[in-house]
C-alpha cells in the first residue's frame, strides 16, 4: 500500500525541476506515489518531466494551459491513493526523511490529527545563504492559535503532510489562482495539527517568489477570511479571533510596504484596514512607525530597512520582520 503522496506543481521552473522530483524520490520512505501536474509551462519544464515517465511511482498530468493552482490541486488530490498528501512546488526541493518522519507522526497521533508540519529552510539564489524560519509552535487544535499568532510567521505550504480527508473535506478555493496556506485555517477548524521541530523542506527565495507580491497577498488573504466568516464549521465565539488575525496582517503588510514600497496610499490604506477592524491596533508600535516612515523618501526608509536586517543578523534587536508576510 502507498504510505503518501507528493503533489508536485510545475510551471515553468525548468532549472529547478530535476531536483525537486530527486528529492522525492529519494526519500527514505519507500511506498510513495508522485503526481507531478505541469500548469501550461512554456519552458522546456515537460521535457524534464518526461523523463521521468518510466518511474512507476511517477504519474505525469501535462496541461497545454495556465489555470489556477487550487483547480490543479483539487484534480490531484483526486487521483491521490495514499492516505496522507503533501504538496511540492518545482522551484523548491525536500530533504530525505520528511516523509517517513511526517508519515510516523501522523499515525502515533491517530485519526484526530490531520497535518504534521514544522520550520522551512530557505535559500537564497543570488547568495546562497540559509536561515531556518519556523511557524506557530503548538499541537493540538491550534485554530486559536493559528488565529492569534500566524500573521507573523505562516504555515508554509509545503512543509505540512496532510490526510487526504482534510483535503477531501476543505478542498482548495478554485475561485482565487492561489490560496495557498489559507487552507489550513478551515482544516484546523475540524483536525488536530501536529508540529515537528525539525526542518524537512528547503524552499528557494529568489526574485519571482509569489510571496513577495505583497499587494495581491494582502487582496488573497483578505477575499480568503471573508470566506472563512462564513464557513459553516466556524463557532460563533471564534468570529473575534478572526478580527484579531485580520487586523494583525492589515498592520503587518502596512509594516513591509512602509518599509519597501513607494506607494504610500497603498502602505496607509493597510494600516486605515486594520484600524476598521480593530481600532487597538493604532496603537501597536508598527503602525506608528510604519505611518512614520511613509513620510521618509524612499530611500532612507530602504536603508532603514536594510540596517535592521543587518542588525538581525548579527543577532541585535532589531524592529523589523521577515519579508515574507503570506507565502
Amino acid at each position: 500500500m502507498v504510505a503518501a503522496a507528493v503533489i508536485l506543481n510545475s510551471y515553468n521552473q525548468a532549472r529547478w525541476l530535476p531536483q525537486a522530483f530527486e528529492s522525492v524520490l529519494g526519500q527514505t520512505l519507500e511506498d510513495i506515489e508522485l503526481i507531478a501536474v505541469d500548469n501550461g509551462s512554456t519552458d522546456h519544464s515537460r521535457d524534464v518531466l518526461l523523463r521521468y515517465a518510466g518511474d512507476p511511482r511517477v504519474r505525469l498530468v501535462l496541461h497545454d494551459d495556465n489555470l489556477s493552482i487550487g483547480k490543479r490541486f483539487n484534480d490531484a488530490v483526486a487521483m491521490v491513493t495514499a492516505p496522507c498528501v503533501t504538496f511540492l512546488y518545482s522551484d523548491d526541493y525536500f530533504l530525505p526523511q520528511k516523509l517517513e518522519m511526517q508519515t510516523a507522526e501522523l499515525e502515533r497521533r491517530g485519526p484526530a490529527c490531520g497535518v504534521v508540519y514544522g520550520p522551512t529552510i530557505f535559500e537564497s539564489t543570488t547568495t546562497g545563504r540559509r536561515w531556518t524560519r519556523s511557524p506557530i509552535q503548538k499541537s493540538g487544535s491550534i485554530f486559536a492559535d493559528l488565529m492569534r499568532l500566524s500573521a507573523k510567521s505562516q504555515i508554509d505550504m509545503s512543509t505540512p503532510l496532510i490526510r487526504r480527508e482534510c483535503l477531501e473535506l476543505h478542498p482548495f478555493d478554485e475561485t482565487v489562482f492561489a490560496e495557498g496556506e489559507a487552507i489550513f485555517l478551515r482544516i484546523a477548524l475540524t483536525h488536530e495539527f501536529a508540529y515537528l521541530d525539525e526542518p524537512l523542506m528547503v524552499l528557494r527565495d529568489h526574485d519571482s517568489n509569489a510571496g513577495k507580491a505583497i499587494v495581491r497577498n494582502r487582496e488573497l488573504i483578505t477575499d480568503a477570511l471573508a470566506k472563512l466568516r462564513h464557513n459553516p464549521m466556524l463557532k460563533p465565539e471564534d468570529l473575534p479571533l478572526i478580527d484579531f488575525y485580520e487586523s494583525s496582517l492589515h498592520r503587518n503588510f502596512g509594516w513591509q510596504g512602509a518599509r519597501l514600497m513607494a506607494d504610500n496610499a497603498w502602505t496607509r490604506s493597510c494600516f486605515a484596514a486594520a484600524f476598521r477592524v480593530r481600532p487597538l491596533s493604532l496603537l501597536h508600535f508598527r503602525t506608528v512607525l510604519g505611518l512614520g516612515l511613509t513620510l521618509l523618501p524612499v530611500p532612507t526608509r530602504r536603508r532603514v530597512n536594510a540596517l535592521g536586517h543587518r542588525l538581525r543578523r548579527s543577532g541585535g534587536q532589531a524592529l523589523l520582520v521577515d519579508d515574507y508576510v503570506a507565502q
